[in-house]
């Protein structure tokens, strides 16, 4: 009779200990959800060197001038917008001696320069979001990691609860009544099916350190960029015609349509997604990688913009080669 009844005193209290080891194996799967995982982007930074004097504004007769001499309006957009509309107007408004038009070599060289530096800026435009897009997508692997580590953990946990209960319930049913084993196994299946609801809403956040909030700089549209070049600010913000959407206005309008920011904001402020990055999820992320692939879509078509305006630029130096007068040979005096 002493056996007995010390075994089942001991058993009686094993549901007790079933509990405890299984809130320890829970507490143990999810003691990694908090995540500490930080990265930056001091990498990615690039200091937009400033420009003395601004950039040139073309008139309204520079503008009829370059569409009159056959050029497109896509053309004379971008001349505008890189400063180049004076050079590109002199090198194709020049008379020569007989009457013919010919080519001014100094504006063409103010030209070719003038789009070599608003092609560099573009690069470094292109250079600074591809690496803001690397940080991002490194956060977004790290909290993949750490999210697949803790389901494993789940998993475990649910497999030695699923076992362990196995092994009392059946020893307890040797000794007891159906009662003990029943309500162990009643512990054991509510701690596995917690366990399994937990694999669900498991999502590790991250912090993500932006000295260089570009998308900030974007909405608040301030009159100088400290992030984008001046030739680059001033296309996203230049309109071709009077009424049209500006470049900016186009992204912000095209987050909206996709359903990455509210349609209609109370306050002229930002939106979360793009202030607030101290505990960012994947989907988070996720969000903010398809806020910047618009802003980099249209500077890629700035990019193609200057490369018809070289080409029509090109048909044009080409065109006046051989109207060009050659200088008189000199002759030889009488001997």
């Amino acid at each position: 009779m002493i056996l007995p009844n010390i075994l089942t005193r001991g058993i009686c209290i094993s549901p007790r200990i079933l509990l405890v080891s299984i809130t320890a194996l829970a507490l143990n799967a999810c003691a990694n959800d908090r995540s500490d995982i930080v990265v930056g982007d001091a990498i990615c930074l690039s200091q937009v060197p400033p420009r003395r004097t601004p950039l040139p504004v073309a008139t309204p007769a520079q503008s009829a001038g370059l569409l009159a001499a056959g050029f497109s309006a896509q053309a004379v957009h971008i001349a505008d917008v890189i400063g180049a509309a004076a050079p590109l107007m002199a090198s194709v408004d020049t008379t020569g001696r007989n009457g013919t038009s010919a080519f001014n070599s100094h504006a063409g060289i103010h030209m070719a320069i003038s789009t070599e530096r608003a092609a560099l800026e573009i690069q470094a435009m292109t250079a600074s979001l591809e690496c803001q897009l690397a940080r991002i997508i490194k956060l977004q692997d790290e909290l993949n990691n750490r999210n697949t580590i803790t389901n494993n953990r789940l998993t475990a946990a649910g497999i030695a609860i699923g076992a362990g209960a196995a092994v009392v319930t059946g020893g307890l049913s040797f000794f007891t009544n159906a009662t003990i084993p029943t309500v162990a196994g009643m512990v054991a299946g509510g701690a596995g099916g917690a366990l399994s609801v937990s694999q669900l809403g498991v999502d590790a956040t991250g912090e993500l350190r932006l000295r260089q909030n570009i998308l900030e700089e974007l909405w608040r549209a301030p009159e100088r960029s400290t992030h984008f070049g001046m030739r680059v600010w001033r296309y996203l913000n230049a309109r071709i015609n009077p009424g049209d959407h500006t470049p900016r206005e186009m992204i912000i309008a095209s987050w909206r349509a996709d359903g990455l920011i509210p349609d209609h904001d109370a306050t002229s402020e930002p939106p979360a997604i793009i202030l607030e990055h101290a505990a960012m999820s994947t989907d988070d992320l996720e969000k903010l990688q398809l806020l910047i692939e618009p802003l980099q879509a249209r500077i890629g078509l700035m990019s193609r913009d200057l490369g018809q305006l070289l080409e029509e630029f090109l048909e044009r130096s080409e065109a006046a080669a051989p109207s060009r007068q050659s200088a008189p040979t000199r002759r030889r005096p009488a001997v």
